[in-house]
């Protein structure tokens, strides 16, 4: 068995990083800019952190906050709540942990397919793990019956369950700590800045030349290599696919996104999905979401005004969001 994790790298020489599913691309040094760019790379949220601040050499104030919630969205921290909750003898929810709980829930009753409290099922599989396995059948039915949020009791901002449901917060954490070092953005004043954590990525601010952000989307069949590039203003930029975390037993491959219907890695026709947002959390959840719902149901998401949506699908054919029409550059 294969589990093969997050191809992240940063080559400084070309100037270019790569990140989960997309890579930033630097444009032409302009002369005339004289904001120099600070960056630093950290291991947080289970990959590769990178932070590029344009005209401020202090980046503590996003790093900082990243690591904290990172700790406090830890399901397997022990002093986060999501990990009290999963003990099974429930817990309150607050600050970050309740933001995170409100609105997955928000974004599930909207959209579907993405659900954090699939956590048992997470486990059971353990992809992202150092075990992955096949589980027997009986053991998946197990743990779909603890799926939803219906299974979870509230008193005010106290939950428990009563059947052992065990939260996640994944498919969603790494969108929701870019929206707030936005936050953090804004409150010091900052220009710009690019904040990436792995597959969710934060453009932030205008650049220093006035240019658009360049964004590369990795070839999913061959992710050393780009697909398709985009310019953008400020977004948040996340992509979901099953090629760079997955196992494989007697000649299958499983990957790690888990279709909540079968309680199975997910066998979408869909090999990449890229959404662009003004939200992080509605990103990353939509990416993950789009990717399940396989291209059958591609078009009411490619005719959402909200956001802006890139699908490659398992024959490498391209879909894209009308107001994407022209800018991207097929590589």
């Amino acid at each position: 068995m294969k589990n093969k994790g997050l191809l992240i790298a940063v080559f400084f020489a070309a100037g270019l990083l790569l990140t989960g599913g997309i890579m930033m691309l630097a444009g032409r040094k302009d002369q005339n800019n004289k904001k120099q760019a600070y960056s630093t790379e950290f291991l947080t949220m289970d990959t590769v952190a990178t932070i590029t601040l344009y005209g401020n050499s202090d980046l503590s104030p996003v790093r900082s906050l990243i690591e904290r919630l990172d700790k406090e969205l830890d399901r397997y921290d022990e002093d986060s709540e999501f990990c009290k909750f999963n003990s099974g003898l429930g817990t309150e929810l607050s600050g970050s942990s309740l933001e995170v709980f409100e609105q997955s829930q928000e974004l599930y009753e909207k959209y579907g397919y993405v659900d954090i409290t699939c956590g048992g099922l997470i486990s059971l599989w353990g992809i992202t793990g150092d075990a992955p396995r096949v589980p027997e059948k009986y053991e998946i039915e197990q743990e779909l019956a603890k799926i939803g949020f219906d299974k979870i009791e509230h008193n005010g901002t106290h939950i428990n369950s009563s059947v052992g449901t065990k939260l996640d917060a994944g498919a969603v954490a790494k969108g929701y700590a870019l929206d707030k070092a936005k936050q953090v953005l804004e409150d010091n004043k900052d220009e710009c800045a690019v904040v990436s954590l792995g597959s969710s990525t934060l453009l932030f601010g205008k650049k220093p030349d006035g240019s658009q952000f360049s964004v590369g989307i990795k070839d999913p069949f061959s992710p050393d290599k780009l697909y398709a590039t985009f310019e953008t203003d400020e977004a948040f930029v996340s992509t979901s696919g099953g090629y760079e975390r997955f196992f494989e037993a007697d000649g299958k491959r499983y990957i790690h996104i888990l279709d909540l219907e079968t309680g199975c890695p997910s066998e979408s026709d869909l090999a990449s999905v890229t959404v662009i947002a003004d939200s992080g959390i509605k990103s990353d959840f939509l990416s993950t979401a789009i990717f399940l719902a396989g291209s059958e149901n591609l078009q009411k998401y490619l005719d959402d005004d909200s956001i802006k949506v890139i699908a490659i699908d398992s024959k490498g054919s391209m879909s894209c969001s009308s107001s994407l029409d022209g800018m991207i550059k097929l590589k």
